[in-house]
Parts: C-alpha cells; structure tokens; sequence
C-alpha cells in the first residue's frame, strides 16, 4: 500500500465522522424548534389574554337622543261598558217563563222575565176586600154623621123656642160633632187601605221584569221555575246581567309628566289587536282631577263610540294621546336604568372612559326605549346594559352599539 492512500483512509473518515455530529446537532436542534416555538407562543399568548383582562373592562355604549316635546303618547287600556247592570227581583216568588238569553240586544223598558207570586197576589186581594170594607164603613160614617146634622138643626130650632133644655140642645151638637171625627177618622182609614192596596199592586207588578236601559244581555242567572228573594246588589240574588256597549269606556293611567297636558273633549285613538291597521276614535270625557298616590298617574276616562258593537267589555286596547310637557325627554334602551336602593340612575361614560351614574326620572317605556323626562339633556354615551358591579368613577373601555 502507498503513503497515499494510507493518507486518504483517515481523511474520509474523519469526514463521516464531522457529518454524523453535524446531523445530530440538526436533529436536536429541529427537536428544539418543534417543542419549545409553540410553548413560548402559547405563553405569549397568556400573557396577551391575561394583561387584557386586567384592563379596563369593554361597555357597550349608545348615544342618548332627546326627543321633542310634543307626541303622541301610547298607553294600555281596559276597555268596559258604559252602563253594566245586574237585574234583581224586587218580587219573592218562582220564574214563569223568561224571553232573552245571553247575547240579545234589548231595549229599554222590553219585559224580560215574568215572577209568579202567589202570595202577593192573595196579600192584593185581601187589602181590595179591606179597602171596600173601610169605604163601606166610611158610608155609613157619612150617613150617621148627617142624620146627626139633622137632629143637631132640629134641637137647635126648639131651644130657640124654649122647647127643650139647654142640656138637650148641647147633647144634639156634641154627637153632630163626633159624627163628624168619626168621617174623618174613616176617610183616613180609606186612604191608608187604599195606599196598602197600591202598595201590593206594585209589588205584583214587580213580578214582571223590564229592561231598565238598551243593553246587551251578559248573563242569564236563572231557569224556569227558579225561586227568586228580592233583593239587589249581588250576584246571588241576580235574574241577568245587562250591559251597555255603545259607547264604550276605556280608563287609562297617565303619567305625572303628562297629565297637565290632558284635556277633557280632546280625541284619542284606540287601537284592538283584533283590528289590525284600524282606529276607533273617541274623546277624554273627564279625568280623576287628581294623581294616584301610588303610581302617580292620572286616572282618564275615554268614551269611544260603538255602534255596530265590534269592540267588547273587558278588551286590551293601546290608546293614543296627543300630549306634551314643557321641556325635552330623551330617549334611551331600556336596559339601561338602573333602578335599585340608591334610586334611578343610567350609566354615562364621559370622554375619558369614566362611568358616571346619572339621577334620573323615567317616563314612557315600551319595553324596548324608555323616555326620560329629567337627568339627561341629549347626546350622553350611555351603558346599554351596565354590569351589576358598576360604580361611579369606574374606568371602562366604551364600545358602540351595533
């Protein structure tokens, strides 16, 4: 073998040997790359996620908008008849016969139900037996007391002639006298009978029930053959109940902010969910003249007219009142009173991303906007939905709305 090639022998190996420590080196650090890059990017991450939740925390914000004065105000309502009646027996005794039912349209003074009263009707025929009993003894009063008159002149004449006695004369005008109370005495008794027959003749009368208005018929108490007690005033006792729907009345409250702007003969307008794209149109007739301790409202009353008989007692209406106050209201969501111990507030978050929480005073809300009538003047960045933990002078990061 040659000095060159033993020369050339150690030379490649050292080569293989340089590749294979280069190789590995490779390897571990490859490995090192794909192990520790995702873990300090994670990491790195963590500490993204963690300083930003140790930040001012995100609000949503919107924009407060005031709104004019004047508007039509919208309000729910209860709408009840006009006249609602339950019809009593004035009579005791058992139901003949009855000719309307539920649902039928009566008119004023049309007989509805008819009272057998047996008992009444002998009480009647024996006051008229008495009655004729007291003016037959009235008669005979009037004919005893004449016949005195006639022996009184008589008496009177012969005295004057000094036929008879003093004593006689006086005895003659005494029983004139008492004749005379006695007629008296039997016209008044006359009266009386004749009031007590009058009496029982209502009362039998009474036994025919009559329409006391034009209505509709709600309700039909009693069967033929049904023992009825007068009496009044309760459904116990009751024969119908009669209800007057044309026009109909609707009682709305009206908040403090508005009810000075409330005027009796002003219009307003209803309306029925069972109508849709329909108004009935009616006017304030009166209000309470004074506001609910309670709820500070004004009680209204609106009368609609109702002749074809479309809207019915006991319907849920939205009324509509032109109204107004003297000064602008502002508009917020809903959600963004806080209403608690402290009182009513929203949350408004000034330039510098500080809440303040504002007093203020509601008004109108339609579950989706509220109206409010002090505290805010227009264009404040208020919390939409402020979380349960804020506080006055609390550092926020406002986001608008939407």
């Amino acid at each position: 073998m040659s000095a060159t090639t033993e020369s050339l022998m150690p030379r490649r190996s050292w080569n293989r040997r340089h590749l294979a420590i280069a190789g590995a080196l490779l390897l571990v650090a490859a490995a090192f790359l794909a192990g520790y890059l995702p873990r300090r990017l994670a990491r790195s991450k963590l500490v993204a996620s963690t300083a930003a939740s140790q930040g001012p925390p995100r609000v949503a914000v919107i924009k407060a908008v005031a709104v004019d004065a004047g508007r039509l105000l919208t309000l729910p309502a209860d709408l009840v008849a006009y006249q609602q009646t339950f019809v009593n027996a004035r009579a005791s005794g058992y139901v003949r016969r009855w000719l309307v039912d539920i649902g039928d349209r009566v008119k004023n003074g049309q007989l509805l139900l008819e009272i057998e009263t047996p008992e009444i009707n002998k009480q009647l025929a024996q006051s008229r037996a008495t009655l004729l009993q007291t003016i037959a003894a009235l008669a005979q009063a009037k004919a005893n007391r004449d016949f005195a008159y006639v022996t009184a002149r008589r008496e009177q004449q012969l005295f004057a002639k000094l036929l008879i006695s003093a004593q006689e004369n006086d005895q003659a005008q005494t029983q004139a006298a008492v004749w005379d109370a006695n007629v008296n005495a039997a016209s008044a008794t006359v009266n009386a009978q004749r009031a007590n027959v009058q009496q029982l003749e209502q009362l039998v009368s009474f036994g025919k029930v009559y329409a006391p208005y034009d209505g509709t018929i709600t309700r039909r108490v009693v069967d033929v053959g049904t023992l009825v007690n007068a009496g009044a005033g309760t459904t116990a006792t009751a024969l119908f109940e009669i209800a007057r729907t044309d026009p109909m009345r609707a009682f709305v409250d009206v908040p403090q902010t508005f009810a000075p702007s409330v005027r009796v003969g002003e219009e307003a307008k209803a309306a029925v969910r069972n109508f849709r794209g329909r108004a009935f149109t009616g006017r304030v007739v009166r209000t309470a003249g004074a506001l609910d301790p309670a709820s500070r409202t004004l009680r209204t009353q609106v009368d609609l007219p109702n002749p074809n008989g479309e809207l019915l007692p006991g319907m849920y209406v939205d009324l509509s009142l032109d109204v107004a106050i003297s000064h602008k209201a502002v508009r917020v969501p809903s959600s963004a009173v806080i209403a608690d111990s402290r009182g009513v507030h929203v949350a408004v978050v000034d330039g510098s991303g500080k809440v303040h929480l504002v007093t203020v005073t509601p008004g109108p809300d339609d579950g989706n906007t509220i109206e409010l009538v002090a505290g805010l003047s227009g264009g404040e960045q208020v919390i939409v939905t402020p979380p349960s933990a804020v506080t006055d002078g609390m550092q926020v990061q406002p986001v608008t709305a939407g």
